[in-house]
């Protein structure tokens, strides 16, 4: 009778086993380091959805499906943007192609925003790996426009920590890239823009001032002209 009872507890924890989703540790969410000393640029991050919309919004080539990270993906993405990308802005030009960013990096008061497009899951159903074994993946978004700069980040589940990866192709809603693994991917765009001029009201204002002084002067030297 105990043998049949053990095995049927056996039997309840197989099955339970089976049919439990086993999850990926989500990413850390670490800390933000600060800007490499040299950097004189503005850099600020913008994370523009929740993870739940990042997966509507985003598709991929066949071959793969999209789906949802979690919060703390989503927010260790974002850490990891800023470590990776706008802590060093003149290397992140380099390693992406663009002299535009490196110039930026050390122009006073050029701001540089990195804008999270998406952050999602992106893993293989039928899809395998090429002859250098890389995937080679496509992921589709509306916010993409042709001749963006855009950079994706990959974590890397067995290193835990995050990859930067310079895309193949930018198109119209589309980039295209390699990557060895998959897991958490994001979709970050590099924008650049340089500080706009404040106008001079310091000097126009004393300008203003040493005029109406002199004509005040004017008007009181006449005054004592007319008495004489």
């Amino acid at each position: 009778m105990k043998k049949k009872v053990l095995a049927l507890i056996s039997a309840a924890a197989l099955t339970l086993l089976s049919s439990t989703t086993v999850l990926a540790d989500s990413p850390s969410v670490g800390q933000a380091q600060l800007p490499v000393p040299t950097q004189t640029s503005i850099t600020t991050v913008n994370n523009t959805a929740t993870p739940e919309h990042y997966a509507v919004i985003t598709a991929t080539n066949e071959g793969f499906k999209v789906t949802a990270v979690s919060q703390t993906t989503a927010d260790s993405a974002v850490v990891a943007i800023q470590n990776l990308m706008m802590r060093d802005v003149a290397s992140l030009g380099l390693f992406l192609g663009n002299p535009d960013l490196v110039t930026s990096a050390t122009t006073q008061g050029a701001i540089v925003t990195s804008t999270v497009l998406s952050t999602v899951d992106v893993d293989p159903t039928t899809a395998t790996k090429d002859a250098n074994g890389m995937y080679n993946v496509v992921l589709t978004n509306g916010m993409i426009a042709a001749g963006d700069t855009i950079a994706i980040l990959h974590y890397n589940e067995i290193t835990k920590t995050w990859e930067l990866i310079k895309p193949i192709s930018v198109a119209a809603n589309q980039v295209y890239f390699q990557t060895s693994s998959l897991s958490p991917i994001s979709i970050v765009k590099v924008n650049t823009t340089a500080a706009a001029q404040a106008p001079k009201t310091g000097v126009t204002y004393g300008v203003s001032f040493i005029i109406l002084a002199g004509l005040l002067g004017a008007v009181i030297c006449f005054k004592r002209y007319r008495r004489a």
